[in-house]
């Protein structure tokens, strides 16, 4: 796997390449320090007439990027490569605008490290992130003052209370042998609780799944 990494700060470089290593040991990171390098690194290798990276993780506010069209402009270039956007901005309405122009991830530099390497996975694996500030697509209006407050259904009513204690082990990062010993299964009982649990969330990877925990706001399911 190889991934461009583009920032003009050398502590974000570092940091990213180290998080990309964690999703994949053999992965060769290309560091990029403005938009106009990034540009040029993009030219000398897809001279060959192919893209020669699988992801690309840059900042919005480096020398060289003039706007958004920019960043349209590059996610056009390199498309299917997928490109995600890593940066300090926290408005939901700028979260909105980037997300527009056809990136598939904007994560907040206030991100915790185990997410990252977790979208970072999904976004390879095909899927796209938008931060929970920005609510879950279809998500219900917030009520008007002084309304009565309504049960609102979750994503995660389908599952049995097992199911929940799974996933909320999941969600730590324990492995199946671990959520076993943790809860006294065996581990094809575990497996079977795993595969319930993303055919209920209609996911299809614990990835996924883990990340709808993070989404919900929510520390614990159960």
């Amino acid at each position: 796997m190889q991934v461009l990494i583009a920032d003009d700060h050398s502590i974000v470089r570092s940091g990213l390449t180290h998080l990309v290593g964690e999703l994949d040991e053999q992965a060769t990171v290309v560091a990029a320090t403005s938009f106009s390098q990034l540009n040029a690194i993009l030219d000398s290798a897809m001279q060959g007439g192919g893209a020669a990276f699988d992801l690309i993780v840059m900042d919005l506010r480096m020398p060289g990027l003039g706007g958004l069209d920019d960043v349209e402009a590059l996610v056009r270039r390199v498309a299917p490569v997928p490109v995600a956007i890593f940066s300090m901005i926290e408005s939901p309405d700028e979260m909105r605008a980037v997300l527009s122009r056809g990136v598939r991830a904007f994560i907040p530099k206030s991100t915790d490290d185990v997410l990252v390497v977790n979208i970072l996975r999904l976004v390879m694996a095909g899927g796209s992130y938008v931060p929970p500030v920005l609510g879950m697509p279809g998500a219900p209006a917030p009520a008007a003052a002084g309304a009565p407050r309504m049960a609102t259904p979750s994503i995660f009513d389908g599952l049995t209370r097992r199911q929940l204690e799974v996933l909320d082990l999941l969600a730590q990062g324990l492995s199946n042998q671990e959520i076993g010993e943790r809860l006294g299964l065996n581990l094809s009982t575990v497996k079977t609780h795993v595969t319930g649990v993303l055919k209920a969330l209609g996911v299809g990877s614990r990835t996924q799944a883990v990340l709808l925990v993070k989404e919900s706001g929510r520390d614990r399911l159960v």
